[in-house]
């Protein structure tokens, strides 16, 4: 009898084992195919978001150099000759444009004015977009400034009684890093830009500072993406750190490689994570073992699984950001809507606010601003944020003009904010808002934009804190 308990246990132990190792095994095969696969699909979208912010960062700017080559703004601080007026225009641009740089030229070239203090911009006389601007094309590219590194420039030709009398360039310089963390906001993933082979913006930390300045030190990737200009994917090693990356070649506009992206994410805690769980299996229960690996698999989905959902959500504030409001903006006009309205909004005062109080507390104003846009439009109007204090909003549907303003009116009533700085002084928050109407003003989501954007501007010049409907 007790020879058959045994002998019954002992098959039971075999059949445990033999399923938990079945289970472990099939961990072991998900792990390591799995997850490439996967990986690999992520890594795909992720590059196409890396590539579709740089695209609608190129266009906006161009639109944008282009619209303010043309002002009589500029003219007249050209006309004039006064260095005090062309300072404040270039000024203007880079702040009105969130710009790192922003340049005004004579017509050979020469620096007459500039926005910024530091040197980025200068030198720029012999760059792709300032030869073509000066030769009266419009361009935008990804251009080297001598000392600077890289940047995305935009340059349009200044245009007086059919001469060219000179060039302005504003654009983002990726040394600042926005471009990175906006990267990684939206995916959650570590990023880098590369000019060549030096780290010249990153997300990465060493010792509690970004490692800035420092080459890269693997030959193969070196050869294969700065050289050969190839993807390239693998297991690295990363200022002491596990990760999986993908590295693939940045180009200008001749196909020249310039430098390179890197994004990737720290794997060293999932492989321990799986190999837990994968070995539990080899000592627990059959259901226990299905458990706890139906478990792994969800937590190992999870964690090399960037949510599809992180390249559509502003994470600070929760509500829809840009690549998500043309994704949905582009349905609403799949299905031809009869009408509609883009609101676009801009916070007056916010740089202020962010200088004399400090991010955490522009911060706070940006999330109130988006509660404040959720609580005034409806629950089928489309909110979102484009970057730092611009916002947006389609409201399909809308067609009285007197309901669109009564809109724009309620919101800026409501998001009137008022802080108190150091000194005693108040600081007032309002905003701005351009209207522009569906289909009156455009058909498609560019037009549209543009059309508010011109309202933004008119009714940021007539004073602020109003609104303004696009007019021919």
């Amino acid at each position: 009898m007790h020879f058959t308990i045994f002998k019954n246990m002992g098959w039971l132990i075999v059949a445990i084992l033999l399923a938990s190792l079945s289970i472990f095994l099939v961990s072991s095969y998900f792990m390591n195919h799995g997850f490439e696969e996967h990986y690999q699909q992520d890594m795909a979208t992720m590059r196409q978001v890396v590539e579709n912010d740089l695209n609608n960062l190129q266009d906006r700017l161009l639109q944008e150099v282009i619209m303010l080559s043309r002002s009589v703004d500029l003219e007249k601080a050209f006309k004039s000759g006064n260095p005090m007026l062309l300072g404040n225009m270039a000024r203007d641009a880079k702040e009105r444009f969130q710009a790192s740089f922003a340049t005004i030229t004579d017509a050979k070239g020469k620096v007459l004015a500039r926005g910024h203090s530091n040197k980025v911009g200068d030198n720029i006389a012999n760059s792709t977009v300032m030869h073509q601007a000066l030769n009266g094309n419009p361009m935008v590219d990804v251009v080297r400034f001598q000392n600077n590194g890289l940047s995305v420039g935009a340059a349009a030709p200044v245009i007086i009684d059919g001469q060219i009398v000179g060039a302005l360039l504003f654009g983002e310089a990726f040394r600042n890093h926005t471009y990175v963390d906006r990267i990684k906001k939206a995916t959650n993933l570590e990023m880098t830009v590369f000019d060549h082979d030096m780290r010249l913006s990153t997300t990465l930390m060493r010792q509690g500072m970004r490692a800035v300045g420092t080459r890269l030190d693997n030959p193969e990737v070196f050869a294969r993406v700065l050289e050969a200009g190839e993807i390239y994917g693998a297991d690295a090693d990363i200022l002491g750190r596990s990760y999986k990356t993908v590295y693939w070649p940045m180009h200008d506009s001749q196909g020249k490689v310039l430098g390179m992206w890197f994004i990737g994410t720290e794997v060293e805690g999932l492989h321990k994570t799986i190999l837990t769980i994968s070995a539990s299996c080899l000592v627990a229960t059959l259901i226990i073992a299905m458990a706890l690996s139906a478990l792994g698999i969800v937590i190992l989905r999870s964690l090399i699984n960037p949510l599809e959902k992180r390249a559509y959500i502003d994470v600070l504030t929760g509500i829809t950001n840009r690549a998500g409001f043309e994704k949905a903006l582009e349905y609403v006009f799949r299905n031809r809507p009869k009408s509609g309205a883009l609101f676009l909004i801009d916070l007056d005062n916010f740089k202020s606010l962010n200088d004399s109080l400090g991010h955490p507390v522009g911060d706070e104003c940006l999330k109130r601003t988006a509660y404040l846009l959720k609580e005034v439009f409806r629950e089928t109007d489309i909110v979102a944020r484009l970057g730092g204090d611009e916002f947006i909003v389609f409201a399909p549907t809308l067609n009285e003009i007197s309901v669109i303003e009564e809109k724009a009116q309620e919101f800026l009533d409501d998001v009137v904010y008022k802080y108190i700085l150091d000194n005693g002084r108040e600081l007032v928050i309002t905003a701005s808002i351009g209207i522009a109407i569906y289909p009156r003003d455009g058909r498609s989501y560019t037009p549209l934009y543009n059309h508010a954007d011109s309202a933004l501007y008119a009714a940021k010049k007539s004073g602020r804190n109003k609104y303004a409907l696009f007019e021919e």
